[in-house]
Protein backbone atom coordinates (compact mmCIF):
# COMPACT_ATOMS: atom_id res chain seq x y z
CA UNK A 1 0.00 0.00 0.00
CA UNK A 2 1.38 3.41 -0.98
CA UNK A 3 1.99 5.93 1.81
CA UNK A 4 -0.75 8.50 2.35
CA UNK A 5 1.67 10.96 3.95
CA UNK A 6 5.32 11.78 3.44
CA UNK A 7 6.99 13.45 6.43
CA UNK A 8 10.30 15.02 5.41
CA UNK A 9 12.90 16.14 7.95
CA UNK A 10 15.69 18.33 6.63
CA UNK A 11 18.79 18.50 8.80
CA UNK A 12 22.07 20.35 8.99
CA UNK A 13 24.12 20.02 12.18
CA UNK A 14 21.10 19.59 14.47
CA UNK A 15 22.16 16.29 16.05
CA UNK A 16 21.11 17.28 19.63
CA UNK A 17 17.49 17.75 18.49
CA UNK A 18 17.20 15.35 15.57
CA UNK A 19 16.21 12.31 17.65
CA UNK A 20 13.25 14.24 19.07
CA UNK A 21 12.08 15.34 15.62
CA UNK A 22 12.26 11.82 14.20
CA UNK A 23 10.53 10.24 17.20
CA UNK A 24 7.70 12.76 16.95
CA UNK A 25 7.12 11.62 13.37
CA UNK A 26 7.33 7.93 14.22
CA UNK A 27 4.93 8.51 17.13
CA UNK A 28 2.08 9.95 15.05
CA UNK A 29 -1.30 8.51 16.02
CA UNK A 30 -2.68 7.29 12.69
CA UNK A 31 -5.20 4.44 12.43
CA UNK A 32 -4.54 2.20 9.43
CA UNK A 33 -2.86 5.05 7.52
CA UNK A 34 0.48 4.18 5.91
CA UNK A 35 3.09 6.92 5.94
CA UNK A 36 6.79 7.37 5.32
CA UNK A 37 9.48 9.38 7.07
CA UNK A 38 12.29 10.74 4.91
CA UNK A 39 15.27 12.25 6.73
CA UNK A 40 17.75 14.16 4.60
CA UNK A 41 21.09 15.26 5.98
CA UNK A 42 22.62 18.24 4.20
CA UNK A 43 26.31 17.31 4.65
CA UNK A 44 26.39 17.78 8.43
CA UNK A 45 29.74 17.84 10.20
CA UNK A 46 28.35 16.64 13.54
CA UNK A 47 27.07 13.13 14.34
CA UNK A 48 23.66 13.66 12.74
CA UNK A 49 24.01 10.71 10.38
CA UNK A 50 24.77 8.38 13.28
CA UNK A 51 21.56 9.56 14.95
CA UNK A 52 19.56 8.91 11.78
CA UNK A 53 21.14 5.48 11.29
CA UNK A 54 19.90 4.39 14.73
CA UNK A 55 16.33 4.37 13.38
CA UNK A 56 17.16 1.78 10.73
CA UNK A 57 14.32 0.99 8.36
CA UNK A 58 11.86 3.19 10.24
CA UNK A 59 13.09 6.08 8.10
CA UNK A 60 14.41 6.64 4.61
CA UNK A 61 17.89 8.11 5.11
CA UNK A 62 19.19 10.36 2.33
CA UNK A 63 22.38 12.38 2.44
CA UNK A 64 23.95 15.24 0.49
CA UNK A 65 27.70 14.88 0.11
CA UNK A 66 28.03 18.67 -0.24
CA UNK A 67 25.90 21.21 1.60
CA UNK A 68 23.10 22.31 -0.72
CA UNK A 69 20.92 24.47 1.52
CA UNK A 70 17.45 23.84 2.87
CA UNK A 71 15.60 24.62 -0.38
CA UNK A 72 17.56 22.09 -2.44
CA UNK A 73 17.36 19.57 0.39
CA UNK A 74 13.59 20.05 0.61
CA UNK A 75 13.31 19.51 -3.14
CA UNK A 76 15.21 16.24 -2.78
CA UNK A 77 12.61 15.18 -0.22
CA UNK A 78 9.82 16.29 -2.54
CA UNK A 79 11.30 14.22 -5.37
CA UNK A 80 11.67 11.16 -3.15
CA UNK A 81 8.21 11.41 -1.59
CA UNK A 82 5.57 8.86 -2.59
CA UNK A 83 2.74 10.08 -0.33
CA UNK A 84 -0.38 11.90 -1.45
CA UNK A 85 0.29 14.51 1.25
CA UNK A 86 3.63 16.09 2.10
CA UNK A 87 4.92 17.88 5.20
CA UNK A 88 8.34 19.24 6.07
CA UNK A 89 9.52 19.20 9.67
CA UNK A 90 12.61 21.16 10.69
CA UNK A 91 15.17 19.04 12.54
CA UNK A 92 15.04 21.12 15.72
CA UNK A 93 11.22 21.15 15.85
CA UNK A 94 8.73 18.37 16.47
CA UNK A 95 5.09 17.39 15.98
CA UNK A 96 2.27 16.85 18.41
CA UNK A 97 1.15 13.24 18.16
CA UNK A 98 -2.21 14.00 16.49
CA UNK A 99 -0.85 16.46 13.92
CA UNK A 100 -1.11 14.20 10.91
CA UNK A 101 -4.51 12.77 11.85
CA UNK A 102 -6.21 16.16 12.09
CA UNK A 103 -4.53 17.73 9.08
CA UNK A 104 -5.03 14.70 6.86
CA UNK A 105 -8.74 14.58 7.73
CA UNK A 106 -9.19 18.14 6.54
CA UNK A 107 -7.52 17.39 3.19
CA UNK A 108 -9.39 14.10 2.82
CA UNK A 109 -12.80 15.74 3.19
CA UNK A 110 -12.13 19.07 1.45
CA UNK A 111 -10.84 18.49 -2.10
CA UNK A 112 -10.69 22.23 -2.76
CA UNK A 113 -8.10 22.76 -0.02
CA UNK A 114 -4.46 22.51 -1.16
CA UNK A 115 -2.72 22.78 2.20
CA UNK A 116 -3.46 22.85 5.93
CA UNK A 117 -1.50 24.79 8.53
CA UNK A 118 -1.84 24.81 12.29
CA UNK A 119 -0.82 27.04 15.17
CA UNK A 120 2.55 26.54 16.87
CA UNK A 121 3.82 26.19 20.38
CA UNK A 122 7.22 27.77 20.90
CA UNK A 123 9.20 25.51 23.19
CA UNK A 124 12.50 25.62 25.05
CA UNK A 125 15.40 23.19 24.73
CA UNK A 126 13.60 20.59 26.85
CA UNK A 127 10.40 20.87 24.83
CA UNK A 128 8.52 22.82 27.51
CA UNK A 129 5.86 25.06 25.97
CA UNK A 130 6.58 28.78 26.22
CA UNK A 131 4.14 30.56 23.89
CA UNK A 132 1.15 29.86 21.65
CA UNK A 133 1.84 31.34 18.19
CA UNK A 134 -1.32 31.83 16.15
CA UNK A 135 -0.99 31.53 12.40
CA UNK A 136 -4.30 33.25 11.72
CA UNK A 137 -3.12 35.58 8.96
CA UNK A 138 -0.99 35.27 5.83
CA UNK A 139 2.07 37.00 7.22
CA UNK A 140 2.19 34.75 10.28
CA UNK A 141 1.86 31.72 8.00
CA UNK A 142 4.55 32.91 5.59
CA UNK A 143 6.96 33.46 8.48
CA UNK A 144 6.45 29.93 9.87
CA UNK A 145 6.39 27.72 6.80
CA UNK A 146 7.33 24.37 8.34
CA UNK A 147 4.68 22.01 9.65
CA UNK A 148 2.30 22.68 6.75
CA UNK A 149 0.61 19.65 5.20
CA UNK A 150 0.35 20.02 1.44
CA UNK A 151 -1.14 17.98 -1.32
CA UNK A 152 2.14 16.73 -2.79
CA UNK A 153 1.16 17.51 -6.36
CA UNK A 154 0.24 21.09 -5.43
CA UNK A 155 3.81 21.73 -4.27
CA UNK A 156 5.22 20.08 -7.39
CA UNK A 157 2.88 22.08 -9.63
CA UNK A 158 4.16 25.27 -7.97
CA UNK A 159 7.73 24.28 -8.88
CA UNK A 160 8.85 23.25 -5.40
CA UNK A 161 11.31 25.37 -3.46
CA UNK A 162 13.45 28.07 -5.05
CA UNK A 163 17.03 26.78 -4.71
CA UNK A 164 18.48 30.25 -5.28
CA UNK A 165 17.25 31.11 -1.78
CA UNK A 166 19.35 30.01 1.18
CA UNK A 167 16.62 31.19 3.53
CA UNK A 168 12.89 32.06 3.42
CA UNK A 169 12.32 29.30 0.87
CA UNK A 170 9.13 28.35 2.74
CA UNK A 171 7.92 31.95 2.67
CA UNK A 172 8.53 32.14 -1.07
CA UNK A 173 6.76 28.84 -1.78
CA UNK A 174 3.63 29.83 0.11
CA UNK A 175 3.47 33.25 -1.55
CA UNK A 176 3.77 31.61 -4.98
CA UNK A 177 1.13 29.02 -4.19
CA UNK A 178 -1.27 31.69 -2.97
CA UNK A 179 -0.66 33.67 -6.17
CA UNK A 180 -1.46 30.56 -8.21
CA UNK A 181 -4.80 30.26 -6.44
CA UNK A 182 -3.97 27.53 -3.94
CA UNK A 183 -6.34 27.42 -0.99
CA UNK A 184 -5.04 27.02 2.54
CA UNK A 185 -6.95 26.04 5.67
CA UNK A 186 -5.99 27.33 9.12
CA UNK A 187 -6.44 24.77 11.88
CA UNK A 188 -6.39 26.84 15.11
CA UNK A 189 -4.79 24.16 17.26
CA UNK A 190 -1.08 24.31 18.27
CA UNK A 191 0.04 20.97 16.82
CA UNK A 192 3.56 22.00 15.73
CA UNK A 193 6.34 22.50 18.29
CA UNK A 194 8.79 25.20 17.31
CA UNK A 195 12.10 25.43 19.17
CA UNK A 196 13.43 28.95 19.42
CA UNK A 197 17.14 29.44 20.09
CA UNK A 198 20.01 31.79 19.44
CA UNK A 199 20.86 30.70 15.90
CA UNK A 200 17.29 29.89 14.88
CA UNK A 201 16.83 30.55 11.16
CA UNK A 202 13.57 32.43 11.55
CA UNK A 203 15.14 35.05 13.80
CA UNK A 204 18.48 35.43 12.04
CA UNK A 205 19.55 38.52 10.14
CA UNK A 206 20.03 36.29 7.12
CA UNK A 207 16.36 35.35 7.16
CA UNK A 208 15.28 38.94 7.57
CA UNK A 209 17.33 39.91 4.52
CA UNK A 210 15.89 37.01 2.55
CA UNK A 211 12.38 37.96 3.64
CA UNK A 212 12.86 41.47 2.26
CA UNK A 213 14.12 40.01 -1.03
CA UNK A 214 11.13 37.67 -1.35
CA UNK A 215 8.64 40.41 -0.54
CA UNK A 216 10.21 42.72 -3.10
CA UNK A 217 10.25 39.94 -5.71
CA UNK A 218 6.52 39.33 -5.27
CA UNK A 219 5.54 42.99 -4.91
CA UNK A 220 4.44 42.70 -1.30
CA UNK A 221 4.34 45.88 0.76
CA UNK A 222 4.96 46.12 4.52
Amino acid sequence: MSPAISLVITNYNRAPFLDRAIRSCIGQVLFRVPYEIIVIDDASTDDSNDVIAEFGTDVVHLRNEVNQGVAATSNLGLEAATGEYWMRVDADDFLGQFSCTYMKDILDHNPGVDFVFCDHFRVDMRGVMQEHVRLDNDEALFNHGAGVMFRTESVRDAGGYDESLRNCEDYDLLVRMKALGSIGFHLPIPLYRYYIHGDNLTLSQERQSARELVRKRHGLSD
